[in-house]
């Protein structure tokens, strides 16, 4: 009996570990929420961005852009606060930034390119009153092209203090992804220009330190032949198909579609994928959210 007791205990440890460990699990109010692309160009594209507190709670948010360029040699972070009462959306452009007289909340408005993160500062310990955040952002065009998708969330996992420090380990925090998978349509040069958006877990933004991830892509096409490519950059990444390789490429392919899978060889990574197709005679663009293997740790330090 000791021994079966023993055993049972031992099969409860394991189970809750197995639980925590691997990818974020999506869809859930979490205490952390990534928006991976965010643009605006004046007159011509902006960015809807869009928060809901799903609790009964009023919280707090803490929320960073960091922005990336074409040379990748921006990485400027802007911080600010946001104020949410129970159950509240709260929606804003990017361009114009976002103030609430009621809660004394001020948004900061952004241009270029880049990523939005925002964490739940907690006003109690309990993991309840972490997680409670939801986040969607929807980028537009003047020519109507649109992309919609979903944060990346991550759930908090056991009570304790909001420091600033958010370690993505499985034990805290859920873990980063290991690996993003995705499915594409492929590249057709003059048809459609699909790309592909990464920014790091990681990242340090008390002390301003860009996160440089090297990437390892490996494609897999219909038939099951694999090729490999890699690349490198530093706080945020967009990248054409043609950029990633040029096996990415319809004639080169063999296949209408294929499967890319993308891991952060120093650091794991977080994404999305743009489509762009003809529809009709319509040219159309679309969010393509990943799927995710296996958890790695990372950790966002904010401020």
């Amino acid at each position: 009996m000791r021994l079966a007791r023993l055993l049972l205990g031992l099969g409860m440890v394991l189970g809750a570990t197995q639980a925590v460990a691997g990818p974020p699990a999506q869809k859930l109010p979490s205490a952390l929420v990534v928006l991976p692309f965010i643009k605006v160009i004046p007159t011509t594209q902006d960015t809807r961005i869009e928060l809901l507190n799903l609790t009964d709670q009023a919280i707090d948010l803490q929320c960073f852009y960091v922005s990336g360029d074409a040379s990748d040699h921006s990485c400027n972070e802007i911080g600010f606060f946001l104020s949410m009462s129970p159950f509240q959306p709260v929606s804003w452009l990017a361009s114009k930034g976002f103030s609430d007289v009621t809660t004394f909340s001020r948004v900061p408005p952004f241009f270029g390119e880049g990523e939005l993160k925002c964490a739940v500062i907690a006003p109690r310990p309990e993991v309840e009153f972490h997680n409670a955040l939801q986040g969607r952002a929807i980028v537009f065009a003047n020519n109507g092209r649109t992309i919609g998708y979903s944060g990346i969330a991550f759930r908090r996992l056991v009570d304790g203090d909001y420091t600033g420090s958010i370690p993505l380990d499985g034990v805290t925090y859920e873990q980063c992804p290991d690996k993003l998978h995705f499915t594409l349509l492929a590249e057709q040069s003059g048809v459609s220009e699909s790309q592909v958006v990464l920014v790091p877990c990681t990242e340090d933004l008390l002390n301003q330190v860009p996160t440089q991830p090297n990437v390892q892509f490996t494609i897999i096409n219909e038939f099951e032949q694999a090729f490999s490519s890699a690349t490198k950059f530093k706080c945020f990444k967009r990248l054409s198909l043609a950029d990633i390789s040029g096996t990415l490429d319809r004639s080169i392919l063999g296949s209408d579609t294929a499967h890319l899978i993308v891991r952060g060889s120093s650091f794991s990574l977080v994404g999305l994928a743009i489509d762009d197709f003809t529809f009709g005679s319509a040219r159309l663009t679309a969010g393509n959210d990943p799927s995710f293997e296996g958890g790695r740790s990372a950790t966002v330090t904010f401020p």
